[in-house]
């Protein structure tokens, strides 16, 4: 079901139903750009893979997210479903909400657009977000706002400020005209019958000497207010002096009424603390970049820190289960030729696997195969679910007493609980929320440096005695290089480390490197926060569902270097050896 600003307050009750009835939540997400494909190396460590990702699409938007919920029905042995296809877009209804600046990928546009992605309905239409720190920061500011209004409502006479006369020295003769036209007005409006009036257009500065003069010169005569239309134009009003009674039922009016904008500005986002707080298994395919966005947009702003980013990430969704992770891995990757979303989806509808029994909820909607709606996101959540459900009933089938449905048998799960699919990396296939990261050995890896004229076959050219390679270029000077023959790395390091022409080191020696590099040579950035921070010891971090506290005294935030990949292609027989064909999908 599409969800935008106009009906997203009719509808979230029964979204916040549904996810507190649902035994499990799958998601999905467009972005405005992706930009992270040609940074990753193939021999990032986890640290480096998150740091790269976070600085590289922290600029991004989600712009549309999808939402399926799934519910397993004990009497009639199926599974019911209802997916929402929400437009995400911030608006600004107030001074209160950020003024959001974002960057476009042309590819991801162009995607999009090709795909039928309503781009009006989106800016129109799109529900508004905060994340903790900016509904912090609209509260904050909005209580003192009030705190004034309140203050300023109970004085009998205006405290008349003087700064305004300097001010009006140098106004041009044309501001001087309109600020008299206005007085006019004003004085024309406190000898008539009306209740208000609208006085004429101006800006700001101009409005600013008006309320600085009428506090010298209306005394308690009429009052000012400058008024936010629907459309977001701003008009000047004057109105009619009110007793207290009727001064304090306006401000218990304008409080109900900020109160509504502020949720209206927190919009989606109340969704996905409902997400956190149901606890619910959060299904998602290849959801790294979901799960990065949607902490960085809607919950908290992703932290400098890599094991930070997995304390929130763990605490604020226990259970996640990555369908990537899932088809990448034994004994469902024998059976799957491609783990994008579409080929997988095509893959499970046929044996061994099986689609259980699944229909729409009542009184609500949902998706079908039927009606494809590829690369909408909630479609895309949708058919994300079929596929989890395909591969849990197969797992089940492969027990000593296979059931006829595989709900609820959680412990055929485990295996891939909280493990984050990584793009593109060799031997760290994942991030473990849940705990501590596989480290696989790298001791066949160096690191090597040459000149820019450097092609692809001088790198093999130069390792042609010691068997196959793959070649992980970093920039146009250097490149990770992995052996194939493992036992081969001591040779290499003394044979190949006596040369003028390029250098050469261990994998090891140059993540030390690095590591220095960064100590040694902090970014602006870092320095920034170090200045910032330097008087805490330990650290907390308020969230939509309480605080994650990191006890440990403050250090500075490290930042890699930054290593381009160079796209070049390998040869095939080396690819087959080293690597699988994957993409974003």
């Amino acid at each position: 079901m599409e969800v935008t600003r106009t009906n997203f307050p009719q509808l979230l009750p029964k979204i916040k139903e549904a996810i507190s009835k649902c035994d499990f939540i799958v998601i999905d997400c467009e972005l405005t750009g992706l930009n992270t494909i040609n940074n990753i190396n193939a021999f990032d460590t986890q640290k480096q893979y998150y740091e790269k990702v976070r600085r590289n699409s922290k600029d991004f938007l989600i712009i549309q997210y999808g939402l399926c919920m799934f519910r397993y029905d004990k009497e009639k042995e199926m599974y019911k479903q209802q997916g929402y296809n929400f437009y995400i877009f911030q608006n600004s209804p107030n001074k209160y909400v950020p003024d959001h600046r974002f960057l476009c990928q042309s590819s991801s546009i162009d995607f999009l657009a090709t795909s039928g992605f309503d781009f009006n309905k989106l800016f129109r239409e799109g529900i508004s977000f905060l994340n903790s720190s900016e509904e912090e920061k609209y509260r904050e500011s909005l209580s003192e706002a009030q705190k004034m209004r309140t203050n300023k409502m109970l004085q009998n006479t205006y405290t008349p400020d003087r700064s305004g006369q300097s001010i009006n020295q140098s106004m041009t003769v044309e501001e001087k005209d309109l600020v008299n036209k206005i007085f006019k007005e004003i004085h024309d409006f406190i000898a008539s019958d009306e209740e208000e009036h609208v006085l004429p257009k101006c800006n700001a500065y101009i409005r600013r000497l008006v309320y600085q003069q009428a506090e010298v010169t209306l005394l308690n005569k009429a009052n000012l207010e400058t008024r936010t239309l629907e459309n977001k134009e701003r008009i000047f009003v004057v109105t009619r002096i009110r007793t207290q009674d009727e001064k304090e039922a306006a401000n218990r009016e304008a409080i109900k009424k900020e109160e509504e904008e502020l949720q209206q500005s927190i919009g989606f986002s109340t969704v996905i603390k409902a997400i956190v707080e149901s606890g619910k298994l959060l299904v998602g395919h290849n959801m790294c970049l979901d799960l990065l966005h949607t902490i960085n947009q809607f919950l908290i702003p992703l932290p400098f820190e890599y094991e930070e980013f997995k304390e929130i990430a763990h605490y604020s969704f226990p259970k996640i289960l990555d369908t990537k992770y899932m088809s990448s891995t034994a004994p469902l990757k024998n059976l799957i030729d491609s783990t994008v979303v579409a080929h997988l989806l095509s893959t499970i509808q046929r044996e061994p696997f099986k689609i259980p029994t699944i229909e729409i909820e009542e009184n609500a909607e949902g998706y079908n195969l039927e009606h494809s709606k590829q690369h909408e996101a909630g479609y895309d959540a949708y058919i994300t679910g079929l596929s989890f459900l395909a591969m849990w009933n197969y797992l089940d089938s492969l027990e000593e007493k296979p059931k006829k449905n595989c709900f609820p048998n959680f412990s055929l799960l485990e295996p891939y609980l909280n493990r984050l699919f990584l793009m593109r990396l060799q031997d760290y296939p994942y991030i473990n929320l849940g705990g501590a990261d596989v480290v696989p050995s790298r001791d066949h890896i160096v690191y090597l440096s040459f000149p820019k004229s450097w092609k692809q076959n001088d790198i093999f050219q130069l390792f042609s005695p010691f068997g196959n390679i793959f070649v992980a270029w970093i920039n146009d000077h250097s490149a990770f290089v992995a052996l194939q023959r493992r036992d081969q790395i001591s040779i290499v390091l003394s044979t190949l480390s006596q040369s003028e022409t390029y250098t050469i080191m261990s994998y090891s020696q140059r993540q030390a490197q690095l590591a220095a590099d960064i100590i040694t040579t902090p970014s602006p950035c870092q320095r920034k926060r170090a200045a910032n921070n330097i008087n805490s010891s330990i650290k907390k971090r308020k969230t939509s569902v309480g605080e994650v506290t990191v006890e440990k005294d403050f250090k500075m935030a490290s930042r890699p270097i930054t290593e381009k990949s160079k796209e070049t292609p390998a040869k095939k027989r080396l690819q087959n050896t080293f690597e699988e064909s994957v993409d974003w999908e």
